[in-house]
């Protein structure tokens, strides 16, 4: 009995151990990280890092293949670190029937096959699709954000165009303007001295591709034809931001209306709540009398 006991405590640690690590995942060390940006750095060994050798061994499976690989680049995290998410839920999944039985057995509780398989199932299912869950909300806000950026960075980029600035100078001097996550992406994306042979509008397209924002591939566009064909982007700049402000504002007020209505039953059933305890004492009067 005390060695089921330690069993079960060990495993519950190891299950709260797991999920802190993936909900709560450790900052990562900026010197490698530069290090690895670095033009010309010599990158590491595939087996130097468990991780990488897990994302090899896995790679051209269907695991590999369902890879969120546009929102992990938007997040600023590899696929090495998913998949390795990944294994950690399967070990949580793994633990939880198994503390679950343990604790049954310890309580004399005695459950119906179904119940408990099915529980044990439902768990694993729900553990195992945990990160996904998470990365697609995550990606979800980012590139939210990554949107509304890219409509004050078609402002500045309007306002160099107008202050005589070429097409790849007023990109990357828009860039250097912002402080925010978003811009700082931009201008390592524009940097002349990471970037190799590349335009700077070629730069912006390549980045839009990786994480999944068409918006800068539209940018991309219409500076290009300024590089390229010299024509005049200015008035074009212009319209497009203000087009994606109208998209943003309108997304704003619907989900404002989406929210108004969602408060409509909370309040009808508050109303419903109070007239039943205004209306109760009469009533028990009349049932009394």
């Amino acid at each position: 009995m005390i060695g089921l006991v330690l069993a079960s405590g060990a495993l519950i640690g190891l299950g709260a151990s797991l999920a802190v690590a993936v909900l709560l995942p450790a900052p990562p060390a900026l010197a490698p990280a530069m290090e690895r940006l670095r033009p010309g750095a010599s990158r590491a060994k595939p087996d130097a890092d468990w991780r990488a050798t897990l994302a090899r061994k896995l790679g051209g499976t269907v695991v590999d293949a369902r890879v969120p690989r546009a929102d992990l680049a938007l997040l600023g995290k590899t696929a090495d670190d998913y998949l390795a998410q990944k294994v950690m839920m399967l070990v949580l999944g793994a633990a939880g029937p198994t503390v679950f039985w343990a604790w049954c057995a310890l309580l004399g509780v005695t459950l119906p096959w179904a119940v408990s398989w099915g529980a044990c199932l439902a768990f694993a299912v729900a553990v195992f699709f945990a990160p996904d869950a998470s990365v697609r909300g995550q990606a979800a806000e980012a590139r939210k954000a990554f949107r509304q950026a890219i409509v004050a960075y078609l402002d500045l980029v309007a306002l160099a165009r107008a202050a005589g600035a070429g097409p790849a100078d007023a990109l990357e001097s828009a860039a250097k303007v912002g402080d925010g996550w978003t811009f700082r992406r931009l201008g390592l994306a524009l940097d002349p001295a990471r970037r190799a042979t590349g335009s700077a509008w070629d730069e912006l397209a390549r980045l839009s591709h990786e994480i999944d924002v068409p918006e800068l591939a539209e940018l991309a566009a219409i500076a290009g034809l300024a590089g390229t064909r010299g024509a005049g982007i200015l008035d074009t700049l212009m319209a497009k931001a203000q087009s994606l402000r109208e998209v943003e504002l309108s997304a704003e007020v619907s989900k404002a209306r989406s929210r108004t209505e969602t408060m409509t039953v909370p309040m009808a059933l508050s109303v419903i709540g109070f007239l039943l305890l205004l209306g109760y004492p009469a009533f028990a009067r009349m049932a009394g009398g």
